[in-house]
Order: structure tokens, then C-alpha cells, then sequence
């Protein structure tokens, strides 16, 4: 017997990355007969739409909408030159320097602090209070079965939250925060799980400096519109009906920890997209027989960093390899080199296929989209939990970590002639490639998804 068409509501956190992982459940919850919605921010507007996802629009005031009615128009060659004024506030934080993980604590606190005044934080937190009534409103009319929420480094609405609505924590980021052990590093730290040296101290700065932050936004939005404080140890705001996160199980902390039982993994998010695509034929001619493509990507961000990028192309435009080149929001301040062809935004899915390597910044979708098409990484981080992702590819041997801000040029050339030459790296890949495949792990959250709805529908 087929389960019951439900109405489910997304409310996804507001990035690339973090939309992409959500699309790619929603298709899933899609395919098998569900109504899907999503509540939609004017910046990202016909963006789910183009998926088959309908759209609940949301509205900011008139200055804060003219605002990103000028940004959208010139946002015709990347998706993120919406969000420069962040990106450039991430900077002046020091997110794109050489500071190391446990600096970077502090870099993280002034921007998303509810108490810096302009900071990121604060205007999330008045971007919720103007969004509120809106939200309850959408959720009395459409009278949704659950609700699906991601909320990644903010608060989350209490009235999703604390709703009549059923709500489901969706994870999009590393899932080493997850975790409440003492067995597993701190998250965001970048630190081996074999040697506990600087857990202690990262643990507890991570307490006082980025969980005090992240709970004094949550309390203040929900004192705000009466409802209760959170838990005074609560780090995530996570649902008591039903947890879902996206990891492959290569990856996964669940050999050194364990999860409750409400949560439940997916291998990969990546969303489903019906473009094709097709190298250019002038530099398909480059590719001769027994060549390397490489495809080079910092995500949605990290082109931000026009110097980083452009010692990059020098240091690879020596190499004999072809390059696929993600350029990114600043993609008009710096050439390719001859061995390479991009864009300011290229279609990952798309291109992953069809290389043999990927030199990454180590996002969450990056990593489980690669790994899950049997490719090898080079994972050079510069922020939040890219670090974790970093560390954890370099330990079960799917590729290497390399210092972003420190490596030397023939440091990167000899890891990529490494890879090329060790065949337990390609082999472990592609077996890991060939059991994701297998796994159906969307479909089997879809029934968790079902079930869930199930039982609460008989309790009413």
C-alpha cells in the first residue's frame, strides 16, 4: 500500500550549499507523491521553482527588497554575487586569512553575534522578526503535515520550533557537530580523531565563544515572541520527532560514537538537474588519450578569494593535467591558464563524472557528491566544519588535507602526482562509489519520513 500524499513545508538555511542538500531531498519526498513547498526569501525567488517546487514568497521591507531587486540584476553570471556584501564582511572577520581553526572561534563570533551590532547575526535576527508573522501565517493557511527545517549557524523560528506543526531537523553541514561524545574531535576543529592533543582547549573556547552565541540568539528570538529558553547545553536547536543529515557512511562518526535513534542518515543530498552539459569542443581537443582532468572548485565562497585563486592557476597551469575551473564571483579579475576551461559557475553534478580529481574547499555537498561518484579529493579548507570534512578524507584515505594558506607550490603538485599514482586511493573510491549507489539512503529517509507522519496522524 503506498503511503498517504503529504504536505510537507521546507524552511532551508539561507546559502548555496545548504539549498542544494535541501532541493535534493524535496525531489526525493517529490518523486514518491508528496506535495513539497518552500519558503522562499525575494533573493530566492524561482529558484526552487525551476526544481518543480512551489514557492511560499516571503517579504522584507521595501528598502531591504530594492536592495536585492539591484543585486539580482546584476546577477546574471553567478548565483552569489547576491550575497558580496557578506562575503565581504567574512573577510574583514578573517574567515579567507591563514588563522587557524581555533582563531577562527573568534572570526565566527563577529559575524554571527546577535549582540555585534550590523553584524550577520543581528540582521538574521531582525530578518526573523520581520519574517515571523509571515511564516505563521503561511503555516495556518497551508496547514502543511510536517515541516522540514535547516538552520545552520542561526536561529530557527519559533513557531517552527515550538509549532503545532511536527518539524524535522534537516543537517547539511559535517556531521561531527551531531555528535554529544567525548569520543569524537570538536566540531569545526579540523583535529584527528586518533590524538586528543588541543581538544579540551578548542572544546571548551567552542563552548564559551560559538554555543554561548548561537543559544543567546535562539533565547532572544524566542523571548521575543513568547516562547521558552532553550537548553542551557544545547548547541543545535534539533527536533525531537525526527533528525536527518547527510554524510556518506565512509565519512560518518558513527565507528567512533553513536546517534539516537530519531536520526538517520543520507549519503548525498545531490539534487537531480536536467542540464546537460558539454565541454567546449576547443578545449575537448586539448584532452589527449592518457590525460588527467581535474576539476578545481572552492565553492560558492571561496572564489571570493581572487589571490588564493589566482596562485592556484599559476602553480596548476604548470602542470601537464586539464583543468575544469570553477572561478566564482570574481571571476573577471583573473585568466585561466591554457590547460583549463571554466566559468564563473560550472554544473558540479554535472562535471564530476567525468574527472579524475577534484581540488575542493571541503563543503559538505562537494565532499558526498565526490565521494559518491568514486573520485578522489585534495581538500583545502577555510572555514566552519570544511575543516572537519578536511581531516576526515584524509584519515580514511579518500585523499589528502592541505594547509590553504601554507602549502608550498610543489607541495600541491606532489599530491596530485601521488593520487595519480597510488592505486588504493582510486580503488577505495570507487568502492565506496558503487556501495553509495546501492544504498538507497534518500528513499529509505523518505519512509523514515513517512512513518513519522504515520504514527502521529493515529495520535490526533
Amino acid at each position: 500500500m503506498s503511503p498517504k500524499s503529504l504536505k510537507i513545508l521546507f524552511k532551508p538555511a539561507e546559502g548555496m550549499g545548504h539549498i542544494n542538500a535541501a532541493i535534493g531531498l524535496a525531489q526525493a519526498l517529490a518523486n514518491r507523491g508528496h506535495q513539497v513547498f518552500f519558503f522562499t526569501l525575494p533573493i530566492e525567488v524561482g529558484t526552487f521553482k525551476k526544481f518543480g517546487i512551489n514557492e511560499i514568497h516571503l517579504q522584507l521591507t521595501n528598502e531591504e527588497k530594492k536592495d536585492l531587486i539591484e543585486k539580482n540584476d546584476a546577477d546574471n553570471d553567478h548565483p552569489m554575487k547576491s550575497a558580496q556584501e557578506t562575503l565581504e564582511r567574512m573577510q574583514e572577520a578573517g574567515i579567507f586569512s591563514h588563522r587557524s581553526s581555533i582563531e577562527k572561534l573568534d572570526s565566527y563570533r563577529s559575524m554571527m553575534d546577535v549582540r555585534v551590532p550590523n553584524s550577520i547575526g543581528y540582521r538574521k535576527h531582525l530578518q526573523i522578526k520581520e519574517l515571523f508573522p509571515q511564516m505563521v501565517a503561511a503555516i495556518d493557511e497551508l496547514k502543511p503535515d510536517l515541516i522540514i527545517a535547516d538552520l545552520c549557524h542561526f536561529s530557527l523560528a519559533p513557531c517552527i520550533a515550538y509549532g503545532k506543526i511536527p518539524w524535522i531537523f534537516l543537517y547539511s553541514e559535517n556531521s561531527l557537530s551531531l555528535f554529544d561524545s567525548p569520543k569524537v574531535p570538536p566540531p569545526l576543529s579540523g583535529y584527528p580523531t586518533y590524538d586528543q592533543t588541543g581538544w579540551k582547549e578548542f572544546r571548551d573556547k567552542f563552548e564559551k565563544v560559538y554555543c554561548e552565541s548561537h543559544r543567546y540568539a535562539q533565547n532572544l528570538i524566542n523571548k521575543e515572541f513568547g516562547y521558552p529558553e532553550v537548553d542551557e547545553k544545547m548547541f543545535l536547536l534539533t527536533s525531537p520527532y525526527l533528525n536527518i543529515y547527510g554524510c556518506p557512511e565512509e565519512l560518518d562518526f558513527t565507528d567512533l560514537a553513536k546517534l539516537p535513534d530519531n536520526y538517520v542518515r543520507i549519503e548525498t543530498y545531490c539534487r537531480q538537474t536536467s542540464e546537460k552539459f558539454e565541454l567546449p569542443t576547443e578545449f575537448k581537443t586539448k584532452i589527449k588519450p592518457g590525460d588527467k582532468l581535474i576539476y578545481l572548485s572552492l565553492g560558492s565562497m571561496g572564489g571570493f578569494d581572487v589571490e588564493l585563486m589566482k596562485k592556484l592557476i599559476k602553480i596548476l597551469g604548470k602542470t601537464p593535467h586539464k583543468y575544469i575551473v570553477s572561478k566564482g564571483i570574481f571571476h573577471e579579475q583573473y585568466q585561466l591558464a591554457d590547460n583549463m576551461w571554466g566559468g564563473p559557475y560550472v554544473p558540479q553534478t554535472e562535471i564530476l563524472p567525468i574527472v579524475d580529481l577534484v581540488i575542493t574547499h571541503g563543503g559538505n555537498n562537494t565532499v558526498a557528491e565526490t565521494l559518491s561518484f568514486g573520485k578522489p579529493m585534495i581538500v583545502m579548507p577555510l572555514f566552519v566544519d570544511q575543516f572537519d570534512n578536511a581531516q576526515r578524507i584524509t584519515e580514511k584515505g579518500y585523499g589528502y588535507r592541505i594547509d590553504t594558506y601554507g602549502f608550498k607550490d610543489e607541495e600541491l603538485i606532489e599530491m596530485i602526482d601521488r593520487i595519480f599514482k597510488d592505486p588504493q586511493i582510486k580503488e577505495r573510491c570507487e568502492k565506496a562509489c558503487e556501495r553509495i549507489k546501492n544504498s538507497n539512503s534518500k528513499d529509505k529517509a523518505c519512509e523514515r519520513i513517512e512513518e513519522l507522519a504515520e504514527k502521529l496522524s493515529k495520535t490526533k
